[in-house]
């Protein structure tokens, strides 16, 4: 399968660092992730009103422009969507009974 058609969707919920945000914003647009969904309060690339985040937009080196981006009040919502796009929803946790994702069968689009 080509990479082009392997639609990846990175799912943000609750991060409060903006410059976190910024910098997955970058490693995103790098690895070539689909679309960023946003959830809870984490930061977008743009203030209530509309105006780019200097902040974030220095971090993201532009990626903020590059990669598409949604945002979600809470989660159900996000998953709602995610759903809509028929989207393989992979959780990811570290805890001793994880199982390793690198062992996982991926099905395409995938949400991690």
């Amino acid at each position: 399968m080509k990479l082009a058609t392997r639609k990846t969707y990175a799912v943000l919920y609750n991060i409060r660092s903006v410059h976190n945000v910024g910098s997955i914003f970058r490693t995103a647009d790098c690895f070539g992730v689909s679309e960023i969904v946003l959830v809870g309060y984490t930061p977008t690339p743009v203030d209530r009103f509309g105006r780019p985040l200097k902040a974030f937009s220095k971090v993201s080196l532009g990626a903020e422009s590059s990669v598409p981006w949604k945002q979600f009040g809470k989660m159900s919502e996000a998953l709602e969507y995610l759903r809509e796009q028929k989207v393989f929803v992979v959780a990811v946790e570290q805890d001793e009974k994880s199982a390793d994702y690198r062992k996982l069968k991926l099905k395409y689009p995938v949400a991690f």
